[in-house]
């Protein structure tokens, strides 16, 4: 009888140390990692994912008002992370788990809807915004569709293809071949003569251009729509 009540006592007072306890579990611990992370990683743009976790312990019973500390071996970043989960009480450490994580984040990027050849021009209808992860992209990936539209493509893209900033140029204003119009400027004057562009041309840029009335091939600077000029 006496070690029946031994028995009894003993159960009772596991159970109520089990029923004040918190019980922290994997999904627990990897809230806790992820919400580290995303406070961290703030300047990321997109939604940042746990892809994978791992922890050991996988469960902890500690005292109800226990405080958790996550703190990562080297600064947070895409991919594999390390991490300590401290758990502590009145200032006393009460438990540590170690976790791994591989970290995530979905950008809206811009991409071609349709395949595109070389040199053809960009409107809005080409385009669409999709996310993709950040840990694969390029650094001058283009996140806004109004970065792309009316740009050249320097090369031929396929559908679906991010858009990068390497791959668009501005659009030549002045084309070869094209008739122009010479303005010549000086101090005192300022005279036109008609031209055939013997290059395509952008604002700003030098280009050849023959004039017609005297047959002799300058350079001049791309001004605007099938106009260049000459300063003396």
């Amino acid at each position: 009888m006496r070690g029946f009540r031994i028995f009894c006592l003993i159960a009772v007072l596991f159970w109520a140390g089990s029923a004040f306890a918190q019980e922290w579990q994997v999904k627990d611990f990897e809230a806790l990692f992820l919400e580290a992370a995303a406070e961290r990683l703030s300047w990321l743009p997109g939604e940042l994912k746990l892809l994978r976790f791992a922890v050991e312990p996988q469960r902890l019973d500690l005292p109800p008002g226990a405080k958790a500390r996550v703190v990562f071996r080297g600064i947070p970043k895409l991919g594999a992370n390390a991490a300590l989960i401290e758990f502590s009480a009145e200032g006393k450490l009460l438990a540590t788990v170690r976790a791994v994580g591989y970290l995530e984040a979905e950008i809206p990027v811009v991409v071609l809807r349709r395949p595109l050849p070389r040199h053809a021009i960009l409107h809005r209808k080409d385009l669409a915004i999709e996310k993709r992860p950040a840990s694969r992209l390029p650094r001058d990936v283009l996140t806004e569709i109004e970065a792309a539209v009316g740009k050249r493509l320097r090369l031929g893209l396929r559908a679906g293809q991010v858009l990068r900033e390497y791959a668009l140029e501005e659009p030549p204003v002045v084309k070869r071949g094209s008739l122009v119009k010479i303005v010549a400027r000086g101090e005192a004057f300022t005279v036109s003569a008609l031209g055939k562009a013997r290059q395509e041309g952008r604002p700003g840029e030098i280009i050849k251009v023959r004039n017609l009335n005297s047959k002799r091939e300058i350079f001049a600077r791309v001004v605007g729509p099938e106009t260049v000029e000459v300063n003396f």
